[in-house]
């Protein structure tokens, strides 16, 4: 029987207003739940021609399944994120996923508009060449937007200090202290301020996972 393998993506629904707080100021553009819903859907198209997964959306808030469920196409699951912190919701939804039988998982966030699918293709590939691996793709800020593992590994969540530049460091630091194997994949940038906003814009249109619904937001945004 072929491995079944997760990607989950770590999404905070776009009427929330707690997402993308810096950027949004910053855009001087109130809200910005058109920004965040953008944002969202580009990083799904994204990673939708990554083979071999079955896709799973864990959302936050707790009652944002239904605006979750409407951005179709419809994932293998949708399932609310659990925890307080960052890296609760991450260690919680590596449960989740593994008590449904699978056998891999990848989790990303959300704010990955222009992420190469071959990246997050890479990742899935070094996650199954070892029996207790745990693949990274650092981002660029320091932190990660790709973390698999295959089995629950709590200790790596531990003691993070969250939303820093050495969230990376701290994870391979804790990583260091268990049995697991190690393997990165390429860097790559989220959408966080308004230069990683700007560069997401200049992506190229010909290549995948360019921010196509970003830049309709932008040519709303000119003509507003």
């Amino acid at each position: 029987m072929a491995d079944r393998i997760a990607l989950g993506v770590m999404a905070r629904a776009a009427s929330d207003g707690r997402g993308k707080t810096r950027l949004t100021r910053a855009l001087g553009i109130g809200d910005g739940a058109d920004l965040r819903r953008a944002i969202l859907l580009d990083t799904l198209e994204a990673v939708r021609p990554v083979r071999r997964v079955e896709r799973i959306l864990l959302f936050t808030p707790d009652d944002a399944r239904n605006e979750i469920a409407a951005l179709g196409p419809a994932p293998a699951h949708i399932m609310a994120q659990r925890g307080e912190t960052l890296g609760e919701r991450l260690q919680n939804g590596f449960e989740d996923i593994f008590a449904r039988g699978y056998d891999a998982a990848g989790l990303i966030g959300s704010d990955l508009p222009t992420l190469p699918a071959g990246h997050v293709e890479q990742g899935i590939e070094m996650l199954m060449r070892h029996p207790d691996p745990l693949v990274l793709g650092p981002a660029e800020d320091g932190g990660y937007y790709f973390i698999g593992l295959r089995r629950p590994h709590p200790e790596i969540f531990q003691g993070i200090a969250w939303g820093t530049a050495g969230v990376l460091d701290e994870t391979l630091a804790a990583a260091a202290r268990t049995s697991v194997s190690v393997t990165l994949i390429p860097a790559w940038y989220d959408v966080d301020s308004v230069l990683d906003l700007e560069r997401a814009l200049g992506a190229d249109e010909t290549t995948p996972g360019t921010a196509r619904h970003l830049r309709a937001w932008a040519v709303r945004r000119k003509g507003s």
